[in-house]
């Protein structure tokens, strides 16, 4: 069913749409003053000459151009005073350094002379020591040296030869006044008791009286050789048979015993002026050169 309703008839007005229409004054000439009156005007600064302004601005421009001419004229000069100051003495240090250079060059040439003459009186200090070595061990072939015999008062080489005798004797080698060329005691610096220099008149009797005396140790190793063999005052002091070495030898027999002592090693002896090693019965020896050689044994164990 139609909801829609019928106007009702009548005498009824059309509505017209409400018109709009312009201003006819708006744009007068009136109306244009009046704006013209509301906008704020701004008035711009008179400028002064320009010609005036721009001679005065050159000129100063002119004058800070001389200054600042000035003032780098005088850096430069300045600058170029420095640099020839530098320049001197640039020159004077390479001349300085020319010096060194050839100055050093002398005292290497120097040096390396030096060294070779160093090496040159080394090694022929070394065959000279070499040399008087071998004189002092043929001088000291027929020696023998007896370590740890009491001295007394009134000693003389009487005496001596008796102790020397004795200790033959005992040892089984008999010795005649006609085996000994001479006979003396050994003076030391620290007035301990000096050993007594047998020098016989063989070389052969001096080898069997050291090895005889070695030979009668070993056979009675708790009554070994002492003074008590040879009835002496006072208590018993072990006697030592060795030949006598050069004071080279000797030191080298010492540091080798001692060697000998802290790397447990139960032989160390001397024969003809050599120094013999052996850790144990039964093993090599080895002999000893010299003390490099014992230094060199002891980085390897």
């Amino acid at each position: 069913m139609s909801v829609r309703r019928t106007p009702p008839r009548g005498n009824s007005k059309l509505i017209s749409p409400t018109q709009f229409g312009s201003d006819p004054a708006l744009y007068t000439p009136e109306s244009q003053q009046q704006v013209d009156l509301n906008i704020a005007k701004r008035s711009k600064r008179r400028l002064s000459n320009p010609s005036t302004t721009a001679d005065i601005s050159l000129s100063d421009l002119l004058t800070k151009m001389d200054e600042i001419k000035e003032q780098q004229d005088g850096k430069f000069t300045t600058l170029e005073l420095s640099l020839k100051e530098l320049t001197c003495q640039n020159a004077e240090i390479n001349k300085s350094m020319i010096l060194l250079s050839e100055k050093y060059d002398d005292v290497l040439s120097e040096l390396k002379i030096l060294q070779q003459e160093n090496y040159s009186l080394k090694s022929h200090i070394k065959t000279l020591d070499a040399k008087i070595e071998h004189f002092e061990k043929g001088a000291r072939s027929t020696m023998v040296e007896l370590k740890n015999v009491p001295d007394t008062v009134s000693e003389n080489k009487e005496q001596l030869v008796e102790i020397a005798k004795k200790i033959g004797n005992v040892i089984n080698v008999p010795i005649l006044d006609s085996d000994i060329r001479d006979i003396s005691r050994l003076k030391l610096k620290d007035k301990t008791t000096g050993p007594i220099i047998v020098d016989f008149t063989s070389t052969i009797k001096r080898e069997h009286y050291i090895k005889a005396a070695g030979s009668y140790n070993k056979a009675n190793r708790e009554k070994r050789l002492s003074t008590t063999n040879l009835n002496m005052v006072g208590p018993a002091k072990p006697i030592y048979v060795a030949e006598s070495l050069p004071a080279s030898i000797r030191r080298l027999h010492y540091m080798t015993r001692l060697f000998a002592k802290k790397h447990n090693y139960e032989h160390c002896w001397t024969s003809y002026g050599k120094v013999f090693l052996k850790r144990k019965e039964g093993q090599p020896r080895r002999r000893v050169y010299c003390e490099e050689d014992l230094l060199n044994m002891e980085k390897t164990i």
